[in-house]
């Protein structure tokens, strides 16, 4: 297997329920393990930093004359006053854990890493412990190992078991339970977990490798909120537009048609998402939005910008012979995961004007290539436009080098649904395609599909909304 970063696992008991024996079998199955005792020590022993502390409070004692951890001098100062056992933790245990968390960036070939440590428990289980082992063994048997190990009395070692969590809530929650009393055979126990858990995280890895990256995007023409439209109008219908988004789980979506009460109700219904935009009408909130939503636990959004789609983009402004004003809302983004960075375009050409969406696409091209240069570059809008017409051929133009495909055209698994994209809240109409999704410099698509749900005969809006499963080089 490749190697790279590893689940962590938890492996946790009292002292003398042999926690030691099944690392130890763990590693013969070739696991890595960090001993957070071991670990401990080796910082006392090499670490100046830590050396100062402990002395600043146990005194020049806490180290014998050839720099060695005088063991048996702290333990009889901690068995006397337990204010002294919490500040030595205070000192030891951040160390600890910075130590754990740069081993366990290590890329690794086996399919998950043990941490094990005395005191963890489900309660106190860090986030990225993936799932918690306890070793279970009666308390008499733990006692006797402890006394062949270090020879102190049956009542000084029930003493140390006291200041542990005992042997339920060590089991309390945890995922798993390896029974280590003298009756009990170890390594079957141990072998079945490693396999158990071996399937379990591939599978979940392989997963993630093949999820990590892809973006799914969606344009979603949610016609705009007018009485006209009767029962097909907004309150009718705005919860149905965000069930299709949160059920088909679109990551970005461009949204034509939008006015700002719209685009607040959709804010309302799709938790954990942001948009930005800009009215068309006024550069603010007044008319027809192209806002794009984002998922914010997935992106986080560099730079965003709207222009407009005329002779002076900067502006608020008609172009050429449109019947409204059309603009383009752009953003730049980063996967938080793979930190590839990209960017989208949503717009929505004039449904009337032909001089309009003509030099509407040649305006796209040319901003794209200013502002995204060589990057990855999804479009996404409702272009009323049908593939063989020439706005969209120039879009596509094989003779130019600025040029964008379209995602549907690449789709390694096809296309799903009808091609059709228009129906007017009353059946797919013929020869409708006007809805696309674009990408440019290296952006590939694994899925493409158009959705046409309804709901008691009804859609959520005029027109289906398309999606694309994406890849970002």
């Amino acid at each position: 297997m490749e190697k790279s970063l590893r689940p962590l696992i938890g492996i946790t008991g009292g002292m003398g329920s042999g926690k030691s024996i099944i690392c130890r079998i763990f590693a013969c199955l070739g696991i890595p393990i960090f001993e957070a005792d071991k670990v401990a020590h080796q910082l006392i022993n090499s670490d100046p930093t830590i050396q100062q502390k402990i002395m600043g409070i146990f005194g020049k004692e806490s180290f014998n004359e050839h720099g060695n951890y005088n063991k048996d001098f702290i333990r009889g100062q901690v068995k006397s006053n337990p204010d002294l056992l919490s500040a030595l933790n205070h000192i030891i245990h951040p160390a600890v854990r910075e130590s754990l968390q740069q081993w366990a960036l290590i890329p690794s070939s086996e399919p998950f890493k043990l941490y094990e440590a005395a005191l963890l428990t489900n309660k106190n289980k860090p986030t990225y412990i993936s799932q918690l082992i306890a070793v279970d063994c009666p308390v008499d048997e733990r006692i006797e190992r402890l006394q062949k190990r270090n020879h102190l009395t049956f009542e000084d070692n029930m003493k140390l078991l006291q200041n542990q969590p005992s042997q339920e809530q060590y089991n309390q929650g945890v995922d798993l339970i390896i029974k280590n009393g003298k009756n009990d055979r170890v390594w079957p126990q141990v072998e079945a977990i490693f396999k158990r858990l071996s399937i379990i995280l591939i599978t979940l890895l392989l997963f993630s490798q093949t999820s990590m990256g892809q973006i799914k995007a969606m344009t979603f023409n949610i016609r705009m909120d007018t009485k006209s439209d009767g029962i097909n109008q907004w309150s009718n219908r705005k919860d149905h537009c965000a069930e299709l988004v949160k059920y088909h789980q679109a990551d970005i979506i461009g949204m034509q048609e939008a006015f700002i009460h719209q685009i607040k109700d959709f804010a309302e219904r799709l938790p954990g998402f942001a948009w930005f935009g800009r009215g068309r009408d006024d550069g603010k909130e007044e008319g027809e939005f192209s806002p794009l939503f984002y998922n914010t636990k997935k992106f986080k959004v560099l730079e965003q910008k709207t222009f407009w789609l005329s002779d002076s983009c900067d502006k608020v402004g008609f172009g050429w012979d449109a019947a409204c004003r059309r603009v383009v809302t752009w953003g730049h983004f980063q996967d938080l995961k793979t930190k590839k960075k990209f960017y989208v375009f949503n717009t929505h050409f004039d449904h009337l004007g032909k001089i309009a969406r003509r030099e509407s696409a040649k305006l796209v091209l040319a901003k794209i290539k200013e502002i995204a240069k060589n990057n990855p570059v999804i479009l996404l809008g409702d272009f009323n436009a049908k593939p063989d017409d020439e706005p969209i051929q120039i879009l596509v133009d094989p003779n130019n080098p600025d040029r964008l495909t379209n995602s549907e055209s690449i789709s390694k698994l096809g296309h799903y649904g009808p091609k059709n994209s228009f129906n007017a809240f009353k059946e797919e109409r013929e020869n409708s395609q006007i809805d696309y999704i674009f990408v440019k410099n290296g952006v590939s698509c694994e899925q493409h599909a158009t959705h046409s749900e309804t709901w008691s005969n009804r859609y959520p809006t005029d027109h289906f909304p398309v999606s694309a499963t994406l890849r970002i080089p």
